[in-house]
C-alpha cells in the first residue's frame, strides 16, 4: 500500500493525547486521524505511526505522522481530503511520499519542546488552554543557569514517568533556553510570558513537564543547582520538583 509523510498541528486540550486508545476509553488525535483516513480510503485496512506520544492535553506543531492506506492520491489533495474529514483543532500542515523504510519514531534526529508559562497573580482570560500561569515569584537566572546544565548527555531516571517500559533512560540534551515572548507579538491576546525551549534527541514519558517543574523549584530557591546537576545521574533521588501541567507543553519540530 501507498506510504505518506504527514505534519500535524493540534490543540490536545480535548484529547486523551496522541495515541489511540482501546475503544471507550477515550478521544485521541491518532483515533481522530485513523477514522479520517478510513472514510478517505473506504477502509478499516489504514495504519498511522507518530514521531513521539503527546500526552492528554499537551498541542503539537510539528507533529511527524506516517501513514499507509490503500489508496493513491496527489499529496496537496490529501492534505485537503483529510482537513475536511478532522475536527477543527487537528490539522495538516503537509504531505509528502513515503516509503516503508522510513519509521518517524527511530530516524528522528532531534525533537524540540516548548513550555510556556506566565507568573503574574492571576491568568487572562484565553490563556488557560495554552499557557500555565504559576502567582510566585522566580529567579530567572537561576532557571537559565539550570537551563545550561542540561545541555549534554545525561541519565534522566529521576525525570520519566515509569510505565512505559525503555532500553534506556539516558539522553542528550543539544540546546536549552528560557526565553521571553510579548504579549506584542502574534500572541497579542495572551499576556507577556516564558518559554522554555528544549532541544534533544529523545524525551521520555512527561519528562519535559518534570524537567520544567524542577526548573521552577530551582528558580524559587527550593532546588539548588548542585542537587538538580546531582540528580541527573543513574542514582535514584526523590523528584525535585511537581510534574508540569499538560497545557503549557508543544511538541514544536522533529528534525530528520
Amino acid at each position: 500500500m501507498p506510504y505518506y509523510r504527514l505534519v500535524l498541528e493540534y490543540k490536545g486540550t480535548h484529547y486523551f493525547g496522541w495515541q489511540q486508545q482501546a475503544e471507550g476509553a477515550g478521544t485521541t488525535v491518532q483515533g481522530e486521524l485513523n477514522k479520517a483516513l478510513s472514510v478517505l480510503s473506504k477502509s478499516t485496512e489504514v495504519r498511522s505511526l507518530g514521531s513521539g506520544r503527546t500526552d492528554a492535553g499537551v498541542h503539537a506543531l510539528g507533529q511527524v505522522v506516517k501513514i499507509e492506506m490503500p489508496l493513491v492520491i496527489p499529496c496537496a489533495n490529501l492534505v485537503k481530503a483529510l482537513n475536511a474529514n478532522l475536527p477543527l483543532d487537528i490539522r495538516v500542515l503537509s504531505a509528502e511520499e513515503s516509503d516503508h523504510e522510513f519509521l518517524p519514531t527511530n530516524h528522528a534526529i532531534s525533537k524540540e519542546y516548548h513550555y510556556r508559562f506566565s507568573l503574574n497573580d492571576s491568568s487572562r482570560a484565553f490563556q488557560n488552554d495554552f499557557i500555565q500561569n504559576n502567582s510566585f515569584e522566580v529567579d530567572l537566572e537561576l532557571m537559565q543557569k539550570a537551563c545550561k546544565i542540561l545541555v549534554g548527555k545525561h541519565d534522566f531516571c529521576n525525570f520519566f514517568c515509569e510505565g512505559t517500559e525503555v532500553n534506556s533512560t539516558v539522553r542528550e540534551i543539544f540546546e536549552c533556553e528560557i526565553f521571553t515572548i510579548s504579549g506584542n507579538s502574534a500572541w497579542a491576546f495572551m499576556p507577556d510570558h516564558y518559554a522554555l525551549r528544549i532541544v534533544g534527541n529523545g524525551f521520555l514519558k512527561q519528562m519535559v513537564r518534570l524537567l520544567m517543574g524542577t526548573i521552577w523549584n530551582i528558580g524559587r530557591g527550593k532546588v539548588s543547582l548542585s542537587d538538580f546537576e546531582a540528580a541527573l545521574s543513574s542514582t535514584p533521588c526523590k523528584r525535585l520538583g511537581p510534574v508540569a501541567p499538560p497545557h503549557g507543553l508543544y511538541l514544536v519540530k522533529v528534525t530528520y
